[in-house]
């Protein structure tokens, strides 16, 4: 195994605001989280008396999933920094440790981690209007939702600001000039495909997972430092954390090309030019590895117990990093998950053709249960990568005994006998172009998700409830001849469908 950027012991760095450290992670024996992946995947819901799992190589194979990398923690230790199969599936040439993917949603948090350094300066108001950093280039427009409540930085971190547009498609890389992050908050047409970013409802009234808010705090952070925002990124996070290969650089320079990954699509095909480009850096713009990105988790796992960070941020900031900025089930730039036992912070990524999850596991503050200090992050280069992302966490938690989502045994009973009531397409009111379906075939119904040709079977648990071994809840009433769908996927927000 190649050698790799790695913070092995932050405790000993601390005292440093910057520090390097290059070490072999060769020789690393095969642990029990690797033989796992070898043959003991499973779902959320596992049918009572089923020994049957899956291996992580025969998933990647069922979905066409060319590539995936991951990097995993494990008290305190790496115990695995791994890449599985190929980076472009055209040339067949291997994917490693090294190689970079597309992080998407991922960009979020690490942005926010270092919005939190210049609000530890007092550069940044948290709880002060937004527009304070805002120039006449662009300034978000006050409208009725304002009025009570001016959008705020925390706002944003948390979703939390009322804002319009959740995610962001990309730009074909034979667009040789990228729309600037003003072009994108303009939704200047024709290569920004979104619409212009605003305010749409009240802010801090509900929660609504928006990219365009990320691309404000984006341009609030280029107005507060005067630097662009790639380089301010990798001075002032990915150098003390020794991330060399990372970057938010938009488009991403030659010099990259020989490490990155080709994205692909749910056929397993590369994409045309290879993958896309995003000018929403701190939405969704860094290119990272796991074993680099782990490096952050790792440090913020630390500052969440109280240790030191070289990023210099005040303990008062990581601890509202770590609260539910409610009604969001986010923190600042986290979700967050907690049971008696478990605390999780973490965040997923979807770009075209890139698919990822990172996740860490620590002790509730105050908890007697045993102290955690575990962390797992798994990228992959294919839009059918959620097939393999909470699996390969099922098996880290599996392994070592972290009570985080443990399998949820069922009895499947007989279909209905007039199952062709359930056959619905829907889709969501903040994804509305993504369509589902539920089909029937063979006398058995399943769930089309994305209509990608993939399907998965639906159980039923009686009262009208399906559920998918993946986690998917499906659950039917009637109010009159009106249909009412409201799905769940594990233990996340129940979300009411729109039926098409």
């Amino acid at each position: 195994m190649k050698k790799a950027g790695l913070l092995l012991s932050a405790m000993l760095f601390c005292a440093n605001s910057s520090f390097a450290v290059d070490k072999a992670l060769s020789g690393v024996v095969v642990n029990p989280f690797e033989k796992q992946l070898e043959h003991g995947l499973r779902g959320y819901y596992v049918i009572k008396g089923q020994t049957e799992s899956a291996s992580l190589l025969s998933t990647m194979e069922r979905y066409k999933i060319p590539g995936v990398s991951i990097a995993a923690i494990h008290d305190g230790r790496y115990i695995l920094v791994k890449a599985y199969g190929y980076k472009d599936s055209s040339t067949r040439q291997p994917l490693t440790s090294n190689d970079l993917l597309q992080a998407a949603s991922m960009s979020k948090p690490i942005t926010i981690v270092a919005a939190l350094k210049l609000a530890s300066q007092g550069k940044l108001d948290l709880d002060a209007n937004i527009n304070n950093y805002m120039t006449d280039k662009w300034r978000l427009g006050d409208n009725q939702y304002t009025k009570p409540q001016p959008v705020t930085a925390r706002l944003l971190m948390a979703h939390l600001g009322g804002i319009n547009v959740a995610g962001f498609p990309g730009i074909d890389r034979s667009v040789s000039k990228l729309p600037t992050i003003i072009d994108v908050l303009n939704g200047k047409k024709p290569y920004v495909t979104t619409e212009a970013v605003k305010v749409v409802d009240t802010p801090g009234s509900k929660f609504a997972y928006s990219g365009g808010g990320i691309s404000i705090l984006q341009l609030a952070i280029m107005n507060i430092t005067g630097q662009d925002f790639a380089s301010w990124m990798k001075s002032e996070v990915f150098e003390p954390f020794a991330m060399q290969h990372s970057t938010f650089l938009q488009p991403l320079p030659e010099s990259y090309q020989s490490i990155a990954s080709s994205g692909h699509d749910k056929n397993g095909l590369v994409y045309k030019g290879r993958y896309h480009n995003y000018p929403e850096q701190a939405a969704a713009g860094l290119w990272t590895t796991p074993v680099e990105l782990i490096g952050i988790i790792n440090h913020l796992k630390m500052a969440y117990y109280g240790h030191c960070s070289p990023l210099s941020i005040e303990s008062g900031f990581f601890s509202q990093m770590f609260t539910q900025q409610k009604p969001s089930p986010f923190g600042l730039g986290f979700m967050l998950e907690s049971t008696p036992d478990v605390f999780t912070f973490g965040h997923d990524g979807v770009n075209d053709g890139f698919q990822s999850k990172m996740i860490a596991f620590v002790t509730p503050h105050g908890s007697k249960a045993k102290l955690l200090d575990d962390a797992l992050i798994v990228m992959t280069n294919s839009d059918n990568g959620h097939y393999v992302l909470d699996s390969v966490v099922n098996a880290f938690t599996d392994v070592y005994g972290i009570n985080y989502h443990p399998p949820i045994q069922i009895s499947p009973q007989a279909l209905p006998k007039d199952i062709n009531k359930y056959l619905v397409s829907f889709s969501f009111a903040n994804y509305p172009k993504n369509i589902h379906r539920v089909i029937a075939e063979n006398g058995k119904l399943y769930l089309n998700w994305f209509q990608d040709g993939y399907t998965e079977v639906l159980y039923s648990l009686g009262n009208n409830t399906f559920v998918t071994l993946s986690g998917y809840k499906l659950v039917y009433s009637w109010h009159g001849n009106k249909l009412s769908l409201v799905v769940t996927y594990q233990n996340n927000p129940s979300d009411s469908a729109i039926i098409n």
